[in-house]
């Protein structure tokens, strides 16, 4: 199951192809920081099936994979985030973790 920045690039890059249109416009985004990340030989060959696919340059479509990538992890990190400062917020309301803390 593909999460859902890169559900949505996928989408794009889809009605992109069927429009036949070229996907740069989906792909060309300034990148916030340069990344580099090695690959396999396997990776490499449907990187460049892919891009031929939807009529981009195989490096482009890495980067708005990793793209979309990083974006859901964001986004799990915030609700990662939230969940621990709701525990937080709980811990610090408890009477019993006050009274605890103040024995100690």
């Amino acid at each position: 199951m593909m999460a859902k920045a890169l559900d949505e690039l996928v989408t794009r890059l889809e009605h992109c192809r069927e429009q036949g249109r070229c996907a740069k416009a989906v792909l060309d985004v300034v990148a916030a920081r340069d990344l580099s990340v090695p690959i396999d030989h396997e990776t490499c060959g449907e990187l460049r099936a892919l891009a031929q696919v939807f009529s981009c340059e195989p490096a482009e479509l890495a980067s708005a994979i990793l793209r979309a990538a990083c974006i859901d992890l964001q986004e799990h990190l915030d609700d990662d985030l939230d969940r621990l400062a709701a525990a937080a917020e709980q811990l610090v309301n408890d009477p019993c973790v006050g009274i605890a803390s103040e024995e100690l």
